[in-house]
C-alpha cells in the first residue's frame, strides 16, 4: 500500500475521525470535540497534524503541538513540543506508516529548535494524560523502541457514589464548606501562588459558571487553606497549601465534594489524572479504584 504523508485538510475530517476511533478505541473523539480541542486551539497549525492518506482515506495520523501563544505562567515553553494524538488504523499497521509519521513529526519540531517532545501532557489541550499502558501496550513498545522514555505514571480513578461512606474528619481548626462569591479573590490568589498554570485556568472556568457549590474550600487560621471542585461526575483538581498537606485536609475536601455530588443525584465520580501518593492517601480511602494507568513519555531531539 502506498500512502502519502501530508498535512491535514478539512475534507479529511470524517476519515480522520474514523481512523482515530479504530486506532484509539478508548479515546475516540467526535467532530465537536475535535473542532474545539484541536482546530480552535490557538497553537494549532494544519501542518502539525500529519495524516497518512491513501485512496482518499486516512490510515494514520500524528498530531503535534508547539506553543506560539503564551499560556498562563508557562509562557511558550520554547524548548518543547508535544504529541497529543498518534495512531494507525489496525488494518494498516506493520507497513511503516507509524514510523514515517513519527519521523516527519519529530523532524519538524527539531527543525524549529525544540529540544524535546513529550506525549501527551500538553495543557490545556491534552486528551488523556499519556499513553494507556495496558490497552495500548503495542504503542508503548513502538515508542520505546524509538527513543522515548517514561517520565511519569499518572492514573485515572473512579468511585461509586451509591456506596455508603463515612465523611472524613475535618482537621482541628479548619472549616470546609462550599465556596461563596466573597471567596473568589482569595481563592484565585491561593491557586495562582501555589498551583498555577492549568489549575488556575480550570478554577476560573468553574467560577465563571457561578455554580459556587461545585467548589469546596477549606479555611484555617483565617486564610484560604485549600480547595477542590467538580464538574458533573468529573472531580478535580484539588489543592492544599504546602504547610497544610499530610493532615487530612485533602480527604476532608474530597469528602465534602462527594457529598455534594451525591446530593445532585450523580452516580459516580471520576478523576482523570492523579499520582500514586494521592491515590493512596486521598482517593483510595474514599472508595476510588484505579481504572487506567498512563505513561507520560519524553524523547530528546
Amino acid at each position: 500500500m502506498t500512502a502519502t504523508i501530508r498535512p491535514y485538510a478539512g475534507t479529511d475530517l470524517t476519515s480522520l475521525l474514523a481512523c482515530w476511533r479504530a486506532a484509539l478505541p478508548l479515546d475516540a473523539v467526535d467532530a465537536g470535540r475535535f473542532t474545539r480541542q484541536v482546530l480552535l486551539d490557538p497553537n494549532f497549525e494544519p501542518r502539525r497534524l500529519l495524516v497518512a492518506a491513501a485512496d482518499g482515506g486516512v490510515l494514520g495520523f500524528c498530531l503535534t503541538v508547539a506553543r506560539r501563544a503564551p499560556y498562563e505562567d508557562l509562557g511558550v515553553e520554547a524548548d518543547r513540543g508535544w504529541i497529543t494524538a498518534f495512531g494507525v488504523d489496525p488494518a494498516a499497521r506493520r507497513q511503516g506508516l507509524g514510523s514515517r509519521l513519527l519521523a516527519a513529526a519529530l523532524a519538524s519540531l527539531a527543525a524549529e529548535g525544540r529540544s524535546q517532545v513529550r506525549l501527551a501532557d500538553y495543557v490545556p489541550g491534552y486528551f488523556v494524560p499519556g499513553l494507556d499502558v495496558a490497552h495500548y501496550a503495542a504503542g508503548l513498545e513502538f515508542l520505546a523502541g524509538r527513543g522515548f522514555e517514561v517520565v511519569a505514571r499518572p492514573l485515572a480513578m473512579a468511585a461509586d457514589l451509591a456506596r455508603p461512606m463515612a465523611a472524613p474528619a475535618v482537621p482541628a481548626g479548619a472549616e470546609v464548606r462550599p465556596a461563596r462569591a466573597e471567596d473568589v479573590p482569595e481563592l484565585l490568589a491561593l491557586v495562582a501562588a501555589e498551583m498555577p498554570g492549568d489549575w488556575l485556568r480550570m478554577v476560573r472556568e468553574r467560577l465563571a459558571t457561578l455554580d459556587f457549590e461545585s467548589l469546596v474550600v477549606a479555611r484555617r487560621d483565617d486564610q484560604m487553606a485549600g480547595w477542590c471542585q467538580f464538574d458533573g461526575e468529573h472531580f478535580g483538581p484539588i489543592g492544599v497549601r504546602p504547610e497544610g498537606r499530610g493532615q487530612g485536609l485533602g480527604r476532608a475536601l474530597l469528602g465534602a465534594a462527594l457529598s455534594a455530588m451525591r446530593a445532585r443525584g450523580l452516580a459516580k465520580a471520576w478523576v482523570l489524572w492523579t499520582g500514586d501518593a494521592a491515590a493512596a492517601k486521598v482517593y483510595g480511602p474514599l472508595g476510588f479504584v484505579e481504572t487506567r494507568r498512563f505513561a507520560v513519555l519524553r524523547r530528546w531531539l
